[in-house]
């Protein structure tokens, strides 16, 4: 029957040694540390003064817990800590407008002033009794207008529009000598590379170009100079001197021999029966399809881009750009990377 007893301190059960129907606690340590808790801190024992729910006593001789968790001890100190800074008063201030004492809060920021129309109102004769003239006059650095730089922070333009159009003009698009890639430079600087880690592979690697294998154009006479050139420097060397059409734009590679035979013979107006070889791409680039007539029948190929893609002509759709077979046997031999932007786009116009 002593088993039932369980301790109101530490919720522990123990077994009473006298007066049974009266001893509440296991021991005296327990007693004197849950009369004194009572006594300092007021009111229910076993609720959580912070969120009010029941407190489980961890079972431990001499040992009492207030909160049921850590969070809501953390809190609870933290909240009375608050009240306790709030509850001290700030020194009082005069306010330099109306000479009234005001009494300022913890809450707030530092205050001058005891309202905000007194505030407006001092400041309006502070400016009324310290006038600024308006006999400094400047000439904008861009346009040559005059204005008024005492109503105006920008320095030596009249305004931001002058100020960026200048900038504009100290500035170039500068392609980098290691990878390709363009990027905004000072034209005082004369740099040559985008970034640090371009300039270090560049001195410490100047037999391998990153961009020798790139090619940059922007309309179909630079395409057609960037590729014969790289051609003539690879000294590919032909047996045939067939011509070479490509055929601008977009074509499906699903499209069969008919298909593409049609293509020639009605949309470009072209013979497919006159010895040359036509060259179609597909969209990403890096398909290649082209037939040509041996004189017995049509011999159609297909090859695709291991790496990279095929620079194909900024010509519109449905036209045809005539290249040697020099250059096309180079474009096939070769896995050329056509230049690329930052944000990874071709730089064709």
């Amino acid at each position: 029957m002593g088993t039932d007893f369980k301790c109101l301190l530490c919720g522990q059960p123990f077994k009473p040694t006298c007066h049974i129907s009266r001893q509440k606690y296991c021991s005296a340590e327990c007693r004197m540390k849950y009369n004194n808790a009572k006594r300092y801190f007021g009111g229910e024992m076993d609720t959580c003064p912070e969120c009010g729910d029941h407190v489980e006593q961890s079972g431990e001789r001499g040992r009492w817990r207030r909160f049921c968790s850590d969070r809501c001890r953390v809190a609870y100190h933290a909240k009375k800590k608050q009240e306790q800074r709030n509850s001290r008063e700030r020194p009082k201030q005069i306010c330099p407008n109306c000479g009234i004492e005001f009494q300022p809060d913890w809450g707030e920021k530092a205050r001058r002033f005891c309202s905000d129309p007194c505030r407006i109102e001092w400041w309006k004769e502070y400016h009324k009794a310290n006038r600024i003239e308006d006999s400094s006059q400047r000439k904008c650095v861009y346009c040559g207008r005059e204005f008024n730089s005492s109503k105006w922070s920008g320095g030596e333009y009249c305004s931001r529009d002058c100020y960026l159009r200048m900038m504009d003009q100290t500035r170039e698009q500068v392609a980098c000598e290691w990878c390709g890639e363009e990027f905004s430079a000072l034209i005082s600087t004369n740099r040559k590379y985008c970034s640090f880690n371009c300039s270090v592979s560049a001195r410490h690697q100047p037999i391998h170009k990153k961009a020798g294998h790139r090619i940059c154009y922007r309309s179909p006479d630079d395409w057609r100079e960037q590729v014969t050139d790289a051609a003539n420097k690879a000294g590919m060397k032909l047996k045939r001197g067939k011509r070479v059409g490509l055929v601008c734009g977009v074509t499906s590679m699903h499209i069969g021999l008919d298909g593409l035979l049609g293509i020639i013979r009605y949309k470009l107006n072209h013979n497919p029966f006159d010895g040359a070889i036509y060259a179609f791409c597909d969209h990403a680039g890096t398909n290649l399809k082209y037939l040509e007539w041996d004189g017995a029948g049509f011999c159609i190929s297909k090859r695709r881009a291991q790496s990279g893609s095929y620079p194909w002509p900024p010509s519109e759709a449905g036209t045809i750009i005539e290249i040697s077979e020099k250059e096309f046997e180079f474009l096939k031999a070769k896995s050329i990377v056509p230049f690329r932007t930052k944000n990874g786009r071709k730089i064709i116009d």
